[in-house]
């Protein structure tokens, strides 16, 4: 998919970023909802979030980058299972090179292990 970019997801992008975050999405992410307006300002000025860009102008999915570099992402639920998540990581893996990053992640949460294991990404379990 090589149409897909990476970039830093600024307050233009906030209701982009609400949009993508439905109910399941965000208990999957163990994330808060509603993931409204307020969230999202707090995900995109107080987190190092990036989003993950189809065609320069569709948000699929995000991702922050913790300072420890655990990396936390999420996907559009339209946009799963085709690669996006796996190729975002492995493009994440790239640009960040100067750091380990690795993927933190319940063990019931059977998808997200499968795109850390396809982009070679370390992986913790949550306990």
């Amino acid at each position: 998919m090589n149409n897909l970019q990476l970039r830093r997801l600024t307050n233009n992008e906030l209701y982009q970023l609400t949009a993508i975050v439905d109910k399941e999405t965000a208990e999957m992410a163990r994330i808060e909802y509603p993931f409204n307006r307020d969230v999202a300002n707090i995900f995109i000025n107080e987190y190092n979030t990036w989003g993950i860009w189809l065609n320069g102008s569709i948000l699929a999915g995000a991702f922050e980058i913790k300072e420890d570099c655990e990396v936390a992402y999420i996907v559009a639920r339209q946009y799963r299972n085709i690669g996006i998540a796996t190729q975002a990581m492995e493009m994440a893996i790239e640009f960040f090179a100067d750091r380990q990053l690795f993927a933190l992640i319940h063990p019931d949460n059977q998808a997200s292990l499968r795109v850390a294991q396809k982009a070679n990404m370390r992986v913790k379990f949550l306990q």
